[in-house]
């Protein structure tokens, strides 16, 4: 079986139809072509987006006075950011993050000189939400477990359904919690 140089048809595309002066429309509607291909015919061909991604950034930004060599128009590279981190960003539990994250990609202009920076933000911060939806994630199955270890202990009181807020509140969840955490974040 033959493994498809995802990469490389996009970065053809990318160069095949990058002039400097003219739109990036028919470039970027190929590339989105062949990544919705690769997604939907060929998942079984992984590929590191983000890696390949970082890489075109450094080798775009360290080009910057050689504009006939740039591998691709802003608009089609602010789409293969947004491509390469769209499964990460839907994967986070906060939807002001998420929108956070899409908002800077669309916010940026993608130039040449700042591509690399620019790409080392976006992945930074996601994975920086990311680290912090994952100790939310945490932290709400402590204070469950604290409150089923209090109702466990005290079975008369809190088996009324009257009470089983009371043991939630009593749990001690309050004071765990934030000391728990000034432990897991980075200083």
């Amino acid at each position: 079986h033959h493994e498809m140089n995802w990469p490389g048809m996009v970065e053809t595309i990318g160069r095949a139809h990058y002039l400097p002066g003219r739109g990036a429309s028919a470039a970027l509607k190929c590339i989105k072509n062949v990544l919705h291909t690769h997604q939907v015919a060929f998942p079984q061909h992984c590929v590191d987006w983000e890696n390949v991604v970082t890489e075109w950034a450094k080798e775009d930004t360290s080009r910057t006075t050689e504009r006939n060599v740039q591998k691709f128009h802003r608009d089609a590279f602010k789409y293969l950011v947004s491509f390469s981190i769209s499964e990460r960003v839907k994967a986070l539990g906060v939807e002001k993050w998420r929108k956070q994250i899409q908002d800077d990609v669309n916010e940026l202009g993608w130039f040449l000189c700042y591509r690399k920076k620019s790409t080392e933000m976006i992945y930074s911060k996601l994975a920086r939400y990311e680290q912090l939806d994952q100790l939310r994630e945490a932290t709400s199955l402590l204070e469950l477990a604290l409150w089923k270890s209090s109702i466990d202990q005290d079975k008369e009181g809190c088996r009324d359904k009257a009470k089983v807020d009371v043991c939630r509140i009593r749990c001690g969840a309050d004071i765990v919690v934030p000391n728990v955490l000034s432990f897991l974040l980075p200083a």
